[in-house]
Formats: structure tokens, sequence, C-alpha cells
């Protein structure tokens, strides 16, 4: 399980450079329309696309680090016993959220690729790719979010 943290880590660390495409991206845009008038149709959709999956990997590594939010002045208090209930509702909560996530974006996913579906207006490219990635993030999430609430280490 270490091992497919370390691995989980590293892909999500990997995926972190998004941002900086991000901001070249905007660079190139701004510096295109107010600079030379002469807006350009792809940046938006592009910062976008590569906002959204920055995201999912995001929440794979916060995830994998413990580091979602808890509300700590009443966790930290609770007696050990209250500790295990709430963290036993939290993985029963978290894996019905992320069952019917995993369910909805690969019935989403299918769908996108069967129809090979392009976005809309000038700037047309295929987003199926996009959207069959988010199903397999969200397995990643599941599988990750599942090792982090079993571990023995935090109670």
């Amino acid at each position: 399980l270490k091992r497919f943290l370390a691995f989980n880590r590293k892909i999500c660390v990997a995926m972190s450079i998004l941002v900086f495409v991000l901001m070249v991206i905007t660079t190139v845009g701004v510096i295109a329309r107010y600079v030379f008038n002469h807006p350009l149709i792809w940046t938006w959709l592009s910062n976008r696309i590569i906002f959204g999956v920055f995201i999912l990997f995001a929440g794979v590594l916060a995830m994998s680090e413990n580091k979602h939010i808890r509300i700590e002045i009443f966790y930290d208090h609770f007696p050990p016993w209250m500790k295990v209930i709430s963290k036993i509702i939290t993985l029963i909560s978290f894996m019905i959220f992320t069952g019917v996530l995993v369910w909805q974006t690969i019935w989403m996913g299918l769908n996108s690729l069967r129809m090979h579906e392009r976005s809309s207006g000038a700037f047309r490219i295929p987003i199926y790719p996009f959207k069959l990635l988010i199903p397999i993030v969200s397995i990643l999430f599941l599988v990750v979010g599942i090792i982090i609430f079993l571990r023995k280490d935090e109670t």
C-alpha cells in the first residue's frame, strides 16, 4: 500500500506542472488580446480543461496526504471511541459519494466517447478523452480514500 501511495503521489505531483501550463496559456492569451488586439479562441477552453484535470489530481493528492478539511475543533476533543465512529461514518459517506461519482462519470465518459463529443464553438477539440479521465481519477480517489481511512496510524 505504501508503494501505491508513493506512486500515486508521484503522478499527482507531476500533474502539478499543469499550473505552469495554465499560467503560460493565460499569459499568451492576455498578450494576444491586449498587446496585439488579436484574441485567441483556444485559450479559455484549454484553461478550463487543464484546470479540471489539475483539480482532479489535486483532490487525490490532498486525500493521500490527509490534507482535506476536518473540523478539528470538535474532532480533537472527541474521546477515542467517538473518533472511531466518526471515521466509520466518514468512510461510509465517502464511499457512497465516490461510488456514485465513479458510476455516473463512467456513464458520462462512455456516452461522450460513443458520440466522439467535441466542444462547442469555434475551437472544436475532442473532449471525450478528458471526460474518460474523470472516472479513472475518481476510481483512484476512491482507492486512495479507502487506504487512507483504513490506515491504523491515525485514529
